[in-house]
């Protein structure tokens, strides 16, 4: 026995007034659809004809549903929704959100047309026996346009999803073959859809813990929002860390790079524009460098992002990091130990390099009186037995190294 066979009357009369009355539904329905979700006929060969497929599916599946005596609103779906769902989801046509408003249009549809049906033409009823109808009728509908509705809004999520993991993992791929110059630029572009011919900034951002990730993304992508980027590419890499590129206004990135804080536990690093095929691999590998370089003097424990511009120096000149360390203690001496005293004069040395020599402009950054600063630079000076030139380039350098020649720093 069939499930049209042991369903209630009422439902069989409303299984055959479906299969009846078939093409007439489909075409009014499809008209409706289209009429009200315009949006159902974007970029389609044929809009007319996918819809009413698709219509055409669900009233198969409504008789399909009609041995079941819906129990809280619940139905089973046949197989076959899963699969044209999941096959909607991989054309991204049309989007969950028309999908789902389709569904209301035809729930709506279905049961004006049911009325009318009941009280007119040849399917009309008895007044006893129409009631029984519209009752079991309405409570299958409802049943089933909802089971519909949730179980096709979870399966096109999860496709879309599957569909992103799969393009995030081939992005990746794509990316590692560049960087490492084994892929063809052209090919490259094609898959990544990401112009190489222009001028490119790398980033790399990373998260403290994985329970972080969703902030990630929401802080990377709020942060190159305000960049109004022409153009932008990123991947994952590894769990915690993502690997991006941006073509931007000349200006803008930093400006706002400078301006912006990152949220506790976020960081990102950020290499120099490069142009090119060759300047998307450079900007990538400053970007690591400014990363390297950032955790090891504690820049990243701030909430400013780092830039390779402002670690260059420290970056090329700690590549070899024990001769970085002696040349640090033959121009720093005691100031550079790590004791309390040493650590503030030091950082005071930094300032009143950049401020050009000047005591009030180097208070004023510090939050001291300008006697201060002058008595620290004389016990500086008396310290490293030498006087404090703002202009020896030897001097500056050791100042920026002093963090990275730290022995409790593993660079």
């Amino acid at each position: 026995m069939s499930q049209v066979d042991s369903a209630p009357q009422p439902l069989r009369w409303l299984v055959r007034w479906t299969n009846a009355e078939l093409d007439v539904l489909l075409d009014s329905l499809v008209d409706e659809e289209l009429a009200e979700i315009p949006e159902l006929a974007v970029a389609r060969n044929d809009p007319r004809g996918a819809i009413r497929d698709s219509v055409r599916i669900h009233l198969v599946a409504l008789s399909a549903c009609v041995g079941q005596p819906p129990r809280d609103g619940r139905m089973t779906m046949p197989a076959f929704i899963g699969k044209h769902t999941r096959a909607l989801a991989r054309r991204d046509m049309p989007s969950l959100t028309a999908l789902l408003r389709a569904f209301e249009k035809i729930h709506a549809g279905l049961w004006r047309r049911l009325a009318a049906a009941l009280r007119e033409g040849p399917y009309q009823l008895a007044p006893e026996h129409r009631a029984d109808v519209l009752e079991l009728a309405s409570a299958h509908l409802f049943a089933y346009f909802q089971t519909a509705s949730k179980e096709t809004a979870a399966a096109y999520a999860a496709e879309r999803a599957l569909l992103e993991r799969r393009a995030m993992s081939r992005r990746a791929e794509v990316v590692t073959a560049m960087l490492a110059g084994s892929m063809s630029p052209i090919e490259a572009e094609h898959a990544l859809g990401y112009a190489l011919n222009a001028t490119h900034i790398g980033y790399v951002a990373w998260t403290d813990s994985l329970s972080q990730l969703d902030r990630l993304d929401a802080a990377v992508t709020t942060l190159i929002e305000h960049m109004r980027p022409r153009q932008h590419l990123s991947v994952p890499h590894g769990e915690r860390s993502v690997y991006g590129w941006i073509s931007c206004h000349a200006k803008t990135w930093r400006d706002v790079l400078q301006d912006g804080s990152l949220p506790e536990g976020i960081h990102c690093a950020w290499g120099a524009p490069q142009q090119g095929v060759g300047g998307f691999r450079a900007s990538h590998l400053e970007a690591l460098e400014a990363r390297r370089v950032g955790e090891a003097v504690g820049l990243t424990k701030g909430v400013k992002p780092v830039l390779f511009d402002d670690v260059a120096v420290a970056s090329l000149a700690s590549r070899d990091l024990a001769s970085a360390s002696t040349f640090v203690h033959r121009q720093l001496g005691r100031l550079a130990s790590e004791d309390e005293s040493a650590v503030r004069l030091l950082e005071t040395l930094r300032v009143y390099l950049e401020e050009l020599a000047s005591p009030t402009k180097t208070a004023r950054r510090l939050h001291v009186h300008p006697n201060t600063v002058i008595k620290r630079v004389e016990r500086i000076e008396a310290m490293t037995g030498r006087s404090v030139d703002p202009a020896s380039l030897s001097l500056r350098v050791a100042v920026e190294l002093a963090a990275l020649a730290s022995p409790t720093h593993d660079v």
